[in-house]
């Protein structure tokens, strides 16, 4: 399994998703820990709609399908942010 780490705004170090909860069918609230400095936060995580329709959909569960273009090259938090700011 993968685990889930994000830059920390504290040390810029990483941190990593340790633990999780669900909210809801869309949303989990995730702890996590930065090993580096010791800060421990909790984040949100909320699926907002789909990207493609789903081959076994849930009767329970109704997102939105928007269709997106394909990305290039790599993704990630760093270039994200830099795209952020180049529209803003």
């Amino acid at each position: 399994m993968t685990t889930m780490k994000i830059e920390c705004p504290c040390c810029d170090g990483e941190i990593h998703a340790r633990h999780t909860e669900g909210l809801s069918d869309t949303m989990r609230r995730m702890y996590f820990v930065c090993e580096d400095c010791g800060y421990r936060t909790p984040a949100g995580f909320e699926i907002l709609f789909s990207l493609s329709a789903s081959a076994k959909p849930r009767a329970d569960v109704s997102l939105e399908v928007r269709p997106s273009p394909r990305l290039r090259g790599g993704v990630n938090a760093r270039t994200t942010r830099a795209l952020a700011r180049a529209t803003c």
